[in-house]
């Protein structure tokens, strides 16, 4: 039999079982005996039997799909939340379709419009850094990290970490160490993660009567951060604490006062966003802001599924709490 045109038919054939049985191996619902369910799984291996999920989706009229969107995969927070996502769902047996949008609206859009024509079942959504899309799309969607800040006045779910708070306590511990010259050095992208971040850095430099500065980088990057840096303190020597509202920026950070051989802590003290991995095994290790990714996925997960059921989600927007990570640094 040709490999190629193996169908659950001939499977079930195969294996000497209904397709019934076959189906509730493959879609993991239903009770099928151990052995019955190693020798369905053999047969498929050996016929290399791969399930059509569209046609699936077309004949039970529920897909088994999920679109995940993120704005940067070379990011290794938004690369933990897909691949986390990702696993959660497969357990549940759903397929994905990971979507980068390289921080464009464009590329958002048309993944928005081909995950509609592919009919997924639902989207996890981290939307990117522009504000072109007029409307949601019709079809199940939490917001996970970012909120949509181009649908304001629309009902949606969104998942996220207390960034206000995150920002707040970064920066307040660089006062209570001693500084008095804080400035933040944040993306120009107007989302709102790094906006709520600074929001919580001027709410500690206001409360300790210190005047907050804020340095735009053009792009979430280590070279960003490192030329915004270098400049502003070789015209500012007066600088003595840096808030990066993620740590790619703060490593470009520590590069520029290593360069203008600036000592950390003792003369500038540097606070990063997000514990990357890049932040602990940094020459001078940085202290950084920890997201409960695990907690964030695991709910963004479960108020997906109860979108897809068409179960009514009472907390549309749900906050956890983030967690100081001390490093030398400061």
């Amino acid at each position: 039999m040709s490999k190629k045109s193996v169908s659950i038919k001939d499977i079930a054939k195969l294996a000497g079982v209904s397709i019934a049985t076959v189906s509730r191996v493959i879609n993991r619902n239903g009770k099928v005996a151990p052995e019955t369910e190693k020798k369905i799984l053999k047969v498929m291996e050996e016929n290399n039997y791969v399930p059509n999920l569209f046609a699936k989706g077309i004949r039970t009229r529920k897909s088994t799909i999920i679109g995940i969107i993120v704005p940067d995969i070379s990011n290794e927070f938004f690369s933990k939340i897909a691949q986390k996502v990702q696993m959660l769902f497969f357990e549940k047996g759903y397929a994905s379709i990971i979507c980068n949008t390289n921080e464009d609206y464009r590329i958002e859009n048309q993944c928005l419009d081909m995950l509609q024509a592919q009919q997924v079942a639902g989207i996890i959504h981290i939307v990117s850094s522009t504000r072109k899309r007029k409307k949601a799309i019709p079809m199940p969607t939490v917001y996970i990290d970012r909120e949509p800040m181009y649908l304001e006045g629309e009902e949606v779910v969104v998942v996220e970490s207390d960034n206000v708070e995150g920002g707040y306590q970064a920066t307040t511990e660089m006062i209570e160490n001693g500084c008095k010259n804080v400035i933040c050095i944040s993306p120009e992208h107007n989302v709102s993660t790094h906006k709520n971040r600074y929001l919580g850095y001027r709410k500690a430099m206001d409360e300790a009567g210190l005047k907050s500065k804020l340095i735009k980088t053009g792009k979430i990057s280590q070279i960003d951060g490192y030329e915004k840096a270098k400049k502003y303190i070789r015209e500012n020597k007066n600088v003595d604490g840096i808030f990066s509202t993620t740590d790619i920026i703060a490593i470009g950070v520590m590069k520029a006062l290593k360069e203008l051989k600036i000592q950390v802590p003792k003369e500038v003290k540097v606070f990063g966003y997000d514990n990357s991995i890049a932040s602990d095994i940094a020459t001078t290790s940085i202290s950084t802001v920890k997201q409960p990714i695990d907690e964030m996925v695991k709910i963004a997960v479960l108020q997906l599924e109860k979108l897809m059921n068409e179960v009514e989600v009472i907390n549309k927007k749900i906050v956890l709490p983030i967690e100081i990570i001390k490093r030398e640094s400061v």
